[in-house]
């Protein structure tokens, strides 16, 4: 019966279009999957040119930060293995079942408890959103005063957020393509820069080894920045992984290859960057070691190209999904008002102040607890099966022990804030696992293989 039920609700269409609704969010069968190994990858490898991560990568060496540059390197590879296995294992239920994050996230917190968690996850993809369109602008206005010595940072920051809400508008299969293609572009940039910065800044990088660092707080504090930048992406990877073939191997690959080696480049040539020019504006930083205009000018137009990859998968689709889910409107609608609310974020301030890492830990501190739950409650509470056509039905509005769990570590996540996500995430699945083992009204539910019967 169920089977029936699931093929009848994948007759609707699940590719999301500009006009696609809330019925687009149904199932994807495994015969509609948009990518295959190869395109899933080459989008991923473009949209891992996160800016902000190298601004992270920045902040671990003097004067920011208190490692020396082996310390850095052990924390860029460690927090990339680590954000590689997130990825595989809350990926499954997106490429097992066809659903998204915020289908999954009903099993956790009920159908309209959904939406309150969904926020925790798309209200930092808007910052940064607006962040990223705003260093695209700052690239775009060193182009134009290079070449004609006339700019306008605020006119560039609407034309980029025009731009990006165009390519989006026109659904998965246009941002698919876009990144897909650029890929080996952004790759060959990315070599050409961490070559330049070592012929730059040898020396400088070199007495970096001669520092004493440490391997304290300052150390795992730099490690909960690092995954607290791309731990947003993680938690609703379903959005992506929904339309990924579901072939043996297939999650472990895709993400492994596509997010794993271009996150340790991207975190390490901030590293670098730190070490040879001591600049924190990364556009700034990025021009001085570049031998002439010319050379600096395709590099502005390469940091633009990468700033519209990573906005179009990371951070318009997750907070335009939300509202398409939430108020039944269409994606295109959706993407122009995340785009408008980027604006209102007033990145301009925040990119530009010192508490760039707190805010990553704060909003952080929520995001490891809801991704805790989303785990702990897939792998012990359902046991890798979930009840797919239930999680469509608005039958369980909210599921408090999820929400409440998700509430409690995020305040114990805030008051260890330079740690935040290493505490909130366990302590938040281990209070949903208990609750489920010993809370009556959430034990009577299990059967007695331990699968809750109604999800």
């Amino acid at each position: 019966m169920e089977n029936e039920r699931l093929r009848a609700m994948g007759q609707n269409a699940t590719d999301i279009t500009k006009g696609s609704k809330r019925e687009s969010l149904n199932p994807v069968s495994n015969d509609n999957r948009l990518f295959g190994l190869t395109t899933y990858i080459t989008l991923w490898i473009s949209s891992m040119v996160v800016i902000q991560i190298f601004m992270v990568g920045q902040s671990f060496l003097p004067p920011a930060g208190k490692l020396n540059i082996f310390q850095a390197g052990v924390v860029t590879v460690v927090s990339a293995l680590f954000l590689g296995f997130l990825f595989v294992i809350n990926s499954r239920p997106g490429i097992k079942y066809g659903i998204p994050f915020i289908v999954q996230a009903r099993s956790s917190f009920g159908y309209n408890g959904a939406r309150i968690a969904s926020l925790i996850r798309v209200l930092p993809a808007v910052f940064w959103y607006g962040i990223g369109s705003w260093i695209g602008a700052s690239a775009m206005n060193f182009v134009t005063q290079t070449i004609w010595g006339w700019g306008n940072i605020w006119v560039y920051f609407i034309f980029f957020q025009v731009v990006q809400t165009y390519i989006a508008y026109f659904g998965m299969n246009t941002i698919k393509w876009f990144d897909s293609i650029l890929s080996v572009v952004v790759l060959g940039f990315l070599i050409y820069i961490t070559i330049q910065l070592i012929n730059v800044g040898g020396l400088k990088i070199a007495n970096t080894w001669n520092t004493s660092g440490s391997w304290g707080m300052p150390f795992f504090a730099a490690i909960t920045a690092s995954v607290g930048i791309l731990i947003t992406a993680a938690i609703n990877n379903g959005d992506l992984s929904r339309f990924l073939e579901n072939k043996p191997g297939y999650n472990a690959i895709g993400h492994f290859v596509g997010i794993v080696p271009m996150y340790i480049i991207i975190l390490g040539i901030g590293v670098l960057s730190a070490a040879a020019t001591g600049i924190w504006d990364p556009v700034q930083a990025l021009v001085s070691v570049i031998p002439n205009p010319v050379v600096a000018v395709a590099m502005m137009i390469f940091i633009i190209v990468a700033q519209i990859t990573t906005n179009l998968t990371i951070n318009i689709k997750p907070p335009a999904l939300v509202l398409m889910e939430t108020f039944n409107i269409t994606w295109g609608l959706s993407v122009i008002i995340v785009g408008i609310l980027s604006i209102v974020t007033f990145p301009w301030l925040l990119i530009s102040s010192s508490a760039f890492n707190t805010f990553i830990a704060f909003y952080s501190a929520f995001l490891g607890p809801l991704l805790g739950i989303l785990i702990a409650d897939y792998y012990f509470i359902h046991k890798q099966k979930f009840n797919v056509v239930a999680l469509y039905e608005n039958t369980i509005k909210y599921n408090w022990l999820g929400l409440g769990s998700l509430f409690i570590g995020g305040i114990i996540g805030v008051i260890f804030l330079p740690i935040s996500w290493m505490v909130s995430m366990p302590i938040s699945a281990v209070l949903y696992w208990i609750g489920h083992q010993y809370l009556p009204n959430y034990k009577s539910k299990k059967a007695g293989n331990g699968v809750d019967v109604t999800y």
